[in-house]
C-alpha cells in the first residue's frame, strides 16, 4: 500500500444523488503533488481499506492545492464506499498515495471524444476540463440512470454548453445505443469510463476504429469463471519458492500464503501497483493495466488478477 501522504479532510459535498465530493488537503498545509487528467490516488481509509478514485481536478498541473475525488455509493461495496459516505468527516485525518495514471490522454489527439457512464465522469469531467483548457476539440457524451444521478451536472453544461450530449436511462428508455453514433470514426481517439455493459458496447462498436484510438479505464479487472480456473505451478526465482496456486486463488494470494510481502492496492487489476516482471510462462492477463502490446510481450503481469495460460510461470521475484 502506497498511501503515504498525511491529509486532512476539508470539504465533503453532495455533487448527485448518491455522490460524494472530498475534497482533502495536505496535512502540513503545503502543495500536494500534480497530475495530468486521467490519474487516480489510493485512499486509505479508516476501516483498514485501501481504494483507488479519480482526481476530478487534475488537470496537468505541476502542483495542487487540494485532491478532489468523487465517491458513488454502491449497494454491491466491498466496504469502501460505504464508509465514505456514511463515516468520513471534515477535520478527519486520512492518508493518499501521490497520483498514479494509467488513463492519461495521448499529446497527439487533439480531437477527442469523451464517454462517461455513472461514476465513470469523475475522470472525464477531468478530461473535458484539460481540453477546454488546451483548447482541443472535444465532445461529451455523458450517461446516468437518470439526471439527479450524473456528478456534476450543472458544471458539465457550462463547461461543455452544446458540446456535451446527455443521455439519461429513465427517459431514453435504456442506455445509450452506441453502435449507429460510432460507425465512422470522427476523432483521434475516444476515452470512456463507466460501467462493464458501456465499455463492452463501445468495443462492439469500434472495431474498425485506428488501433491506440479507443481507451477506457474499467472498474474492475475481467473475471475467469470458476469452471475455467486451472491450478498451475508458481515459481519465485530470486526468492527460492515454488507452489501450486490453486483454481480458487490469485497469483498475489499464493504469494503471501508463501510469506511473500508484495505491494498490492485493489485487487481487481485496475490500479497497477502489483505489476510483476515474468521470466517464463504464458500469463492470462486479466488486468485493465496494460496494452495490448505490452500483453503481446509477455514480459510483466498484474498478479492480483492475472494467471498462467499454461502449466508454469516463473517471476523475477
Amino acid at each position: 500500500m502506497s498511501a503515504d501522504i498525511d491529509v486532512t479532510v476539508v470539504g465533503l459535498r453532495a455533487v448527485a444523488r448518491d455522490v460524494l465530493a472530498v475534497e482533502l488537503k495536505h496535512k502540513s498545509g503545503q502543495a500536494l503533488p500534480g497530475a495530468q487528467a486521467g490519474a487516480h490516488i489510493d485512499l486509505a481509509l479508516g476501516n483498514g481499506l485501501v481504494r483507488q478514485y479519480s482526481l476530478v481536478n487534475a488537470t496537468g498541473q505541476t502542483s495542487m492545492g487540494s485532491y478532489v475525488v468523487a465517491v458513488g455509493w454502491d449497494a454491491n461495496s466491498r466496504g469502501g464506499s460505504v464508509w465514505v459516505h456514511e463515516k468520513l468527516k471534515v477535520g478527519q485525518s486520512l492518508r493518499v498515495s501521490a497520483p498514479r495514471n494509467l488513463f492519461e490522454m495521448a499529446a497527439e489527439h487533439r480531437r477527442v471524444l469523451l464517454l462517461a457512464g455513472g461514476i465513470g465522469i469523475t475522470p472525464i469531467y477531468a478530461m473535458a476540463q484539460a481540453c477546454a483548457q488546451r483548447g482541443l476539440d472535444f465532445e461529451l457524451w455523458a450517461s446516468a440512470r437518470s439526471a439527479p444521478r450524473l456528478a456534476y451536472l450543472e458544471e458539465l453544461k457550462a463547461l461543455a454548453g452544446e458540446r456535451l450530449h446527455l443521455h439519461f436511462d429513465d427517459e431514453q428508455g435504456g442506455p445509450m445505443d452506441l453502435a449507429p453514433r460510432l460507425q465512422t470514426q470522427r476523432w483521434d481517439a475516444v476515452y470512456a469510463c463507466g460501467p462493464a455493459p458501456m465499455l463492452d458496447a463501445l468495443t462492439a462498436a469500434t472495431p474498425h476504429w485506428a488501433p491506440g484510438s479507443v481507451r477506457m479505464e474499467r472498474f474492475k479487472g475481467a473475471e475467469v469463471p470458476a469452471s475455467e480456473r486451472q491450478p498451475f505451478e508458481l515459481t519465485l526465482q530470486r526468492a527460492g519458492l515454488t507452489t501450486t496456486v490453486g483454481a480458487h486463488e490469485s497469483v498475489l494470494d499464493a504469494m503471501e500464503r508463501l510469506g511473500v510481502d508484495y505491494p498490492w492496492s485493489c485487487r481487481e487489476g485496475i490500479c497497477g501497483t502489483c505489476e510483476a516482471p515474468v521470466l517464463d510462462g504464458a500469463v492470462q492477463h486479466l488486468d485493465y493495466v496494460l496494452s495490448p502490446e505490452e500483453r503481446a510481450e509477455q514480459r510483466r503481469m498484474m498478479v492480483c488478477v492475472s494467471r498462467c495460460g499454461g502449466g508454469r510461470l516463473v517471476l523475477d521475484i
